[in-house]
């Protein structure tokens, strides 16, 4: 049985999955487009991808792709544990550029369901961390997009001051010079 709970952002979802455990372990779901659809979420994944950060304060983020190709996401950790981050990119939006954290870890199986407009980061709060991402769209390279992990626009709080970094991510632009289009 899924639960689906609301956010400050309302159009962001935390979904837990009930869990039965007997003598012989755990059983529990990862996904199911019925119960989603019965909870009025209606989209359909056709990508997922695993990503196993190797050290605690790695940050992927803040990442997002442009209209037409724009993503939802789904995430959730299979090992380890970090923290998932949601940005309303929306600019007709009233919500635009608020955020919400949410921690996901192996033990507590929340997922979180970030739509299309939202742009996303992940810092893990474990040495290999392995986090899971549905996407509704296929990653496209003309419009995939970065925000600087430290824009203060954005003013994200991490847990970690000097985080591990991928090129892309430190060079990517504040918010002001992007071109996003959401």
């Amino acid at each position: 049985m899924l639960q689906v709970i609301e956010t400050e952002l309302k159009e962001v979802k935390i979904l837990e999955y009930a869990c039965k455990e007997d003598n012989r372990g755990l059983k529990f779901s990862n996904y199911s487009e019925k119960e989603l659809l019965e909870n009025g979420i209606d989209v359909h994944f056709i990508e997922e991808n695993v990503y196993c950060p190797i050290k605690s304060g790695t940050l992927y983020g803040i990442h997002f792709q442009n209209n037409p190709v724009a993503q939802t996401k789904l995430l959730y950790c299979i090992e380890g544990r970090g923290i998932d981050y949601a940005i309303d990119l929306r600019k007709d939006s009233p919500q635009y550029l608020k955020w919400i954290s949410v921690e996901l870890s192996k033990e507590n199986r929340r997922q979180i369901l970030i739509p299309k407009g939202f742009g996303h980061a992940f810092i893990s709060l474990e040495d290999n961390t392995k986090v899971v991402m549905r996407i509704d769209e296929y990653f496209d390279n003309k419009y995939s997009r970065q925000i600087a992990w430290n824009d203060s626009q954005i003013a994200i709080q991490y847990p970690v001051k000097n985080p591990i970094l991928a090129q892309h991510d430190i060079d990517a632009p504040k918010l002001r010079d992007s071109d996003c289009n959401l």
